[in-house]
Order: structure tokens, then sequence, then C-alpha cells
């Protein structure tokens, strides 16, 4: 059961879900486009296709179709990603004597830095064949995020992992921000994106149960920290095996998180 925060976060987290615009692109050979600027969407999950330029260029130009959707999305890009920028401004602040409060408050300000976050939409179950909701639901199908009782409608849906959108983070205000996931399905979520882009070959959960003589029923990844990665592997047996993978890198100073947007 997804867990959600009570109070939604004051800046943009992974986790976070925000009424916004997502795009994906076609080719003309499948979807016509509307040959005007079409009206703003009258209803989430409304949808509209343009074309990005006049068909008829080079050869080597494909016709292509801009769909655009408007609905709730699922913020994917992790918490370092979204203030990456944001934590080396006030580095390099501090460096110069600029007390932290007052290079936190200027990093703040500036809008250029860390201007995009991945985001992918929320969908509802009846977009896919009813014989995938189950594995959907229970967290088994590879690719696919469900979320339950989504607060404000408590509906269900299920984000597609396939189906990212680079958006810009203006594009992501605070107040449309619907709810915040809770750590413990944060972690699930993470383990999720690691599932479906690094580990989705299942030979290597089938090399880890060989080394440890048992099938792994779940996994559970936990909070990343700078050296390393962790995940929880639980046994059929009832024994739980500690996974880390750790990387060498340089020590950096803790992290700041930006001042809320005003109001």
């Amino acid at each position: 059961m997804t867990e959600y925060q009570d109070n939604l976060h004051d800046t943009l987290r992974q986790g976070d879900v925000v009424l916004a615009p997502t795009a994906v692109l076609l080719s003309a050979d499948e979807a016509r486009a509307d040959n005007v600027v079409p009206d703003p969407p009258a209803r989430l999950g409304g949808r509209t296709r343009t074309l990005p330029w006049r068909p008829g260029g080079s050869r080597v130009v494909p016709g292509t179709v801009v769909e655009t959707l408007w609905a709730p999305v699922l913020v994917l890009s992790h918490d370092c990603q979204l203030e990456k920028e944001f934590n080396e401004r006030i580095r390099e602040l501090m460096a110069t004597g600029v007390a932290l409060e007052d290079a936190r408050e200027q990093a703040s300000s500036d809008p250029s830095l860390d201007p995009f976050a991945v985001v992918a939409p929320l969908h509802p179950y009846d977009i896919f064949p009813v014989p995938r909701h189950a594995s959907m639901r229970a967290g088994d199908r590879i690719g696919y995020f469900p979320l339950d009782a989504l607060p404000g409608d408590g509906g269900d849906y299920v984000v597609d992992l396939n189906r990212l959108s680079t958006v810009s983070v203006r594009l992501l205000p605070h107040a449309g921000k619907v709810a915040s996931l809770a750590p413990a399905s944060v972690a699930e979520l993470r383990y999720k994106l690691a599932e479906a882009y690094s580990i989705r070959d299942l030979s290597v959960l089938a090399e880890l149960e060989a080394m440890v003589g048992h099938t792994i029923a779940r996994a559970e990844a936990l909070p990343k920290s700078k050296k390393k990665s962790a995940l929880l592997l639980h046994l059929d047996n009832g024994d739980i095996v500690h996974l880390e993978i750790r990387r060498p890198r340089d020590e950096l100073s803790a992290e700041v998180t930006r001042l809320p947007a005003p109001s």
C-alpha cells in the first residue's frame, strides 16, 4: 500500500505528485496533429497533438507529432539531482566567505540552477490490458510503479516507467502539488527504478539466489547514502540479506535544501 507524507514537501522532491504537462514524440505516420494551436485541456487526462515543425523538410527529418498530456505526474529525479547545481553554488559562495544562510538564499533565488526534472504521468489502470492489472497492483511487474488511494481523489493509478518526460521545474510549482510519498514508498520507487533500468535482467537475481541458496521473495531499497546503495533481500525462509554496493568518491559536505518558493 502506498504511503504518503502527512504534509507536502516545501520544495520539489523525488516522489512528489504534481499536476503538470508531459509530452511524447510520435511519428506522423501513426498520429495526426491539430492544424491549429489547441485550447488548454479542460480536464485532467486531456491530450493534444501538435506539429513541432511544418512537414516537407529534408528526408532525414521525420514527420513528427508532439502529444502533450495534462495529468498528475510523479517526480522521478533523485533529490541530489534536483539540487546538484544548487549545492555546488552554495559551496562556491561559501568558499569566498559568504555565510551559509546567505549562500542558501542567493542560490535559491537563481532559477537557472537545476532547471529540469524527469517525471512520468500517472495512468488509470484501464488503459492497460486487464491481465496485467494484478501484477501491476502488487508491484511485481518490472517497469511499473503503483500508487494506491491518491490523496485528493482516492483513485488507484500506475506509473509506466517507460513513458518518461523531461520538463522544466517551473512547470512543477508547489501550487500544483497533490501528494508527497512517504520515505518507505520513496525507497520502493527507487528500487523499481533500479529494477527497470539497472537490473532488468533477472539472471542477476538468479545468480544472487544461487549464492544464498534460497529464493528471493522481495527486495527493499534502503535510503541511499553518499558512498553506497543498499538493498534488503527477503528470502523465502524468512532470512534477510543486507546487500551493499559501494564505490569510492570524494568526501562532500552535507547537502543543503532550497528555500521554499515565495507563495
